[in-house]
This record gives structure tokens, C-alpha cells and sequence, in this order.
């Protein structure tokens, strides 16, 4: 690859020279896995019809995208989808980050994790001519208070190459920003990408928390 294809990419994403999703595909059905009866969190499976791009997150760029529980709980378990083209096969390591809803997109950090395990599977779906795979992380438990709007910014680290996170165009909340340093300044997708983006993922783990359990872990943070 040249270094001007890749400056490219880093720009851009990867975004298609034409439309992925002309209209989509009525009734078309996410990718992995039947949530029935799990402790969803927030949700927004991958669906191929609905793909529009992937934002770069390998370190030191991070994507972000916007959840909102309406009781407080932890997250222990998130699904994604993304591209990955890197030396040394598919990343294990991700670092996750919790922040607080700044006067625009991501602020503050509200607490920092490293993924436990990591599993891969392949889709069997390609976007420009790269596998899509989806992507189990677990993490130990990432609070949050319920009612509380907040932003679950990802990058994977560790790796050489380029990776991308799939989205899909936004259209029912706030938009993924993006970052090109760690996560210190941040942008819109509107802004860097000229699209209003909304990751594909899911988060999972418990909530309706007691008081009493709720006050403890407080004072974890």
C-alpha cells in the first residue's frame, strides 16, 4: 500500500466511492447474535444493508458513539463489528474508555479499562474487498449511573496496520466522534467524515443495581 493510499484511509475511513446501502434491504437481519433474555444494555446490532463506513480506531485514534441506561448497572461485556488489516492477525487488546457527555461529544474520562479476552468471529461479509468481523470484548465491570448520558470510546492497541469500527448513518441521536490523539481533542463524524455516523454495538451486563449495592460501588471509583 502507498503511503498516500493510506494517508487516504486515515482521512476518510473507508468509505465507499458509492453507496453501500442504496435504499437497504426491508427485514434484513443483524449479524450475531439473538439477544432474547440477556441483560442489554444498549443495543444496535450489525446489520451488512446498513453499513456506510468504518472510522479508523487503532491507537492513537478512537471512536466513540453515545449510550444512554435508564437504570444504573455495569457493563461487562461489548460487541462490535469492524475491519482489520494488521500484522500479527486480529488484535486482542482494547482499550476501553467510559467519559462523560461533554459541551460537545465526549468529556471527561469517567474510567479507563483493558479487555480481558477477545474473540473474533468472521461475518463472511467483505467491505472493500476486507473481511468483517465481529468482535466479543470482555471487560471487568464498567459502572454507570442510570439515567446518565455517556460516550464508550474504543481503540485497539498493540497492533501494527489499520483498523476500522463499521457504522451506519445516524439518524436518531448524537453522532460518533472522533479522535486522532488518544482521545485529548475530539471531532464530529459530520465534521471529519461529512457523515452524521452511529456505531454498530452492543452492550451487555447488569442493571436495576440496589441502593445498597449502587452506594458500594461508588466508592470504587
Amino acid at each position: 500500500m502507498s503511503t498516500v493510499t493510506l494517508l487516504t484511509l486515515l482521512s476518510a475511513g473507508f468509505a465507499a466511492a458509492t453507496d453501500p446501502n442504496p435504499g437497504g434491504i426491508a427485514g434484513a437481519e443483524p449479524i450475531f447474535p439473538d439477544y432474547a433474555g440477556s441483560d442489554l444494555i444498549y443495543g444496535l446490532p450489525f446489520v451488512y444493508e446498513d453499513l456506510e463506513d468504518a472510522p479508523m480506531f487503532m491507537a492513537p485514534f478512537m471512536t466513540a458513539d453515545d449510550f444512554t441506561c435508564t437504570n444504573s448497572g455495569y457493563i461487562d461485556f461489548i460487541e462490535i463489528w469492524a475491519i482489520y488489516v494488521a500484522g500479527g492477525g486480529n488484535p486482542s487488546n482494547y482499550n476501553i474508555e467510559l467519559r462523560n457527555t461533554g459541551a460537545a461529544g465526549p468529556g471527561s474520562i469517567v474510567s479507563s479499562h483493558a479487555s480481558n479476552s477477545v474473540n473474533h468471529t468472521n461475518t463472511g461479509y467483505t467491505y472493500l474487498g476486507h473481511s468483517l468481523w465481529y468482535t466479543e470484548i470482555t471487560v471487568n465491570n464498567v459502572f454507570f449511573n442510570g439515567g446518565t448520558g455517556y460516550w464508550l470510546a474504543i481503540q485497539t492497541t498493540g497492533n501494527t496496520g489499520w483498523h476500522g469500527w463499521l457504522c451506519t448513518t445516524q439518524t436518531w441521536g448524537d453522532m460518533t466522534y472522533f479522535s486522532q490523539n488518544n482521545g485529548s481533542s475530539w471531532e464530529s463524524s459530520q465534521s471529519h467524515y461529512g457523515t452524521a455516523y452511529g456505531q454498530f454495538m452492543v452492550l451487555s451486563g447488569s442493571v436495576d443495581l440496589s441502593r445498597n449495592s449502587w452506594g458500594a460501588i461508588k466508592t470504587l471509583f
